[in-house]
């Protein structure tokens, strides 16, 4: 896929290294050049520097023909702004826009956006480890709703790489949180005791 992805902070280097080594064109936008020292050398996407709401700046980062666009930059209006014009104007078949604030994330899928609340999904997962409970939150994503579940490993999974835990139910690992860091479903991680395992399905 052509993806684009807007902002090089810890989420775009992260993101787009991931997107890069699957073998996904990348392209990452972002208003300061050195921003793109973060990404690591092996690296083989496209960096452009200029402002990322500006159409010029976008088509040159192949708008016209992206089939994705990730507006992930630390500005919630930012965000919504240029998803709103990649979607609106370009096309573009696939957006989503990173938000800060969860207050505003019902009103910007109001307007037809996939947004991603990391503030909201931390909340969750903080609460859920301080009162050591299983933890639901739900999350809308274009027309569905997901369900995070936050649950402690169990035993019959001590030892195993992350990526071969399988569900009994209709749901899926989606990651781990293993001290403090978050790890996604196919990172080489193992589970141990005190791991926090973060299961996703579809539906309320």
């Amino acid at each position: 896929m052509q993806i684009i992805i807007i902002g090089c902070g810890k989420v775009g280097t992260r993101f787009a290294q991931v997107l890069s080594e699957e073998g996904h064109e990348v392209v990452i936008v972002d208003n300061d050049s050195n921003s793109f020292k973060a990404l690591a050398p092996e690296f083989d996407g496209i960096t452009i520097t200029g402002v990322p709401i500006d159409q010029d700046v976008l088509k040159k980062a192949g708008i016209e023909t992206a089939d994705v666009l990730a507006a992930v930059t630390p500005d919630d209006n930012i965000n919504i702004m240029i998803c709103q014009v990649a979607k609106e104007i370009f096309k573009v078949p696939k957006v989503v826009a990173r938000i800060y604030d969860p207050a505003r994330e019902q009103i910007f899928h109001q307007f037809g956006l996939t947004t991603i609340c990391p503030t909201q999904m931390t909340v969750d997962v903080i609460k859920s480890m301080v009162v050591n409970e299983t933890k639901t939150s739900l999350h809308t994503i274009g027309s569905s709703t997901l369900t995070y579940k936050y649950i402690k490993a169990q035993n019959l999974y001590y030892g195993k790489k992350l990526s071969s835990v399988k569900l009994k139910d209709n749901s899926f690992v989606f990651g781990m949180i293993k001290n403090g860091c978050f790890y996604f479903s196919n990172e080489d991680v193992i589970v141990d005791q005190g791991d926090t395992i973060v299961t996703v399905y579809k539906g309320g």
